[in-house]
């Protein structure tokens, strides 16, 4: 569809702040057969690979947690309402099978996210039982819960650990984790520890495990927002706020951004796989397999320019042409379109003025002939040969005509957003993509 083919559109010291995730009073029903629903994804975070044991060593709690016997409380917000979820635990990058032994879903409080309802809290099975191993390289999906759900409100899904050593998997965006020793799962609130980690290039809110919740809504559909770090922030809830206020609550809107992610090629550098899988190798998990997409939004590529030209990252992050990006992209799109699924490219954004300060020293420093891959790969998302539905344009964020640099009320640092900024792009989606 070639409607908007023009439209004007849009974690050396890392600090693990860690809770808790209550345990059923009542047990949902068991179904492991989901015939009879019409599961939608609600909420998502991408998996990255993260050592568990490496992260509480680096940290200020470094000695007061131990890998073992530990509840985990992750708050989140699904963007589409439900009478029933269903949750996705992730053991992707574990070495070893990795034991859940309790999980229960409930509402989270409006009194403070660490606490939740009780009267609406339930047992989580999988397969009809409590506790569920999940073997090295996968995921598993719970049976259904009888949890009612509104787009954009809070719930909480909490889960005792016993063993966590083989602990990979995490998301670092999308929920608020509270991290305590013991099993506390029973509990109506908790003292646990905000987990979340501090870095030199960005911070982390810390998603153990939980992957995906879906809604039974046989009258919705999803779409994705997937990209880098311009996304890893509260765009897609202001997407999902902005289709609610306008009557679209038929769409739930999923974030698969991550921090760093480069389209061709895998993360790199002095954090490693943090960064991710290239948007290539992660785009069928996190994109194509979510349930119910019908749309992606896409918006990932500068730091393919911006990683190889780093000081910290030469040598180490390899280098991509125009040409292997280009080709990417018509990879991506052909690949979703093959499933019927609609894709739209934002235009690549200006990063002049971003240094990726390190340290107190300039990591990269912008250059006309570095920011010349960005301006072609603009031109080509907004021709005729870009096979995409459509593109949203972005360079009404710049301040200068040539769309080289952000206005100032719309950046922290000359490639990220502000609150400001991440609402005038969120502006500048169209509405007839959801219509």
């Amino acid at each position: 569809m070639k409607k908007l083919k023009r439209f004007l559109s849009v974690l050396l010291c890392l600090c693990l702040t860690l809770s808790i995730m209550a345990v059923p009073a009542r047990a949902a029903s068991d179904s492991s057969d989901s015939s009879d629903y019409s599961w939608v994804g609600a909420w998502s975070t991408s998996p990255v690979e993260v050592n568990f044991s490496k992260m509480l060593s680096l940290t200020c709690l470094e000695g007061k947690l131990g890998v073992s016997n530990l509840t985990f409380r992750t708050v989140v917000q699904p963007t589409l309402s439900g009478d029933s979820i269903r949750i996705t635990l992730s053991n992707e990058y574990g070495t070893g099978p990795l034991t859940v032994n309790a999980v229960t879903a409930a509402k989270t409080s409006d009194y403070s996210d660490r606490s939740i309802v009780l009267t609406e809290r339930y047992t989580v099975t999988f397969d009809g039982k409590k506790t569920v191993t999940i073997p090295a390289g996968e995921t598993v999906t719970s049976d259904a819960i009888p949890l009612e759900v509104e787009a954009n409100e809070s719930i909480t899904i909490s889960s005792y650990v016993k063993d966590s050593r083989n602990m990979k998997t995490f998301g670092l965006i999308g929920g608020t984790t509270y991290v305590s020793s013991g099993n506390d799962t029973k509990q109506y609130t908790t003292a646990g520890v905000e987990l979340s980690a501090s870095m030199d290039v960005g911070d982390y809110n810390v998603v153990p495990m939980l992957t995906s919740v879906e809604v039974d809504n046989s009258e919705a559909t999803s779409v994705v927002v997937i990209g880098d770090s311009t996304l890893a922030n509260d765009i897609p809830y202001l997407l999902s706020e902005k289709l609610q206020d306008n009557g679209i609550t038929n769409y739930g809107v999923l974030q698969q951004a991550i921090k760093g992610n480069r389209l061709v090629a895998d993360g790199a550098g002095t954090l490693g796989m943090i960064y991710g899988e290239s948007m290539l190798n992660r785009f069928e998990r996190d994109a194509l397999d979510q349930s119910g997409v019908s749309v992606i939004l896409i918006k990932v590529g500068v730091n393919d320019i911006i990683h190889p030209n780093c000081e910290s990252m030469k040598g180490i992050a390899p280098e991509t042409t125009t040409e292997e990006m280009i080709a990417a992209y018509k990879e991506l799109i052909d690949a979703a379109h093959e499933r019927g699924i609609e894709v739209y490219l934002f235009t690549r954004t200006a990063w002049k003025g971003y240094t990726r300060n390190i340290t107190g020293t300039d990591d990269i420093v912008w250059l006309e002939e570095l920011d010349q891959m960005r301006v072609e790969l603009n031109e080509w998302i907004r021709s005729d040969d870009n096979p995409a539905d459509g593109y949203i344009e972005l360079d009404s964020l710049c301040e200068d005509e040539a769309g080289t640099t952000l206005k100032s009320e719309y950046t922290i640092d000359g490639a990220h957003f502000t609150a400001a900024g991440q609402q005038a792009l969120v502006d500048l989606i169209p509405l007839e993509i959801f219509q």
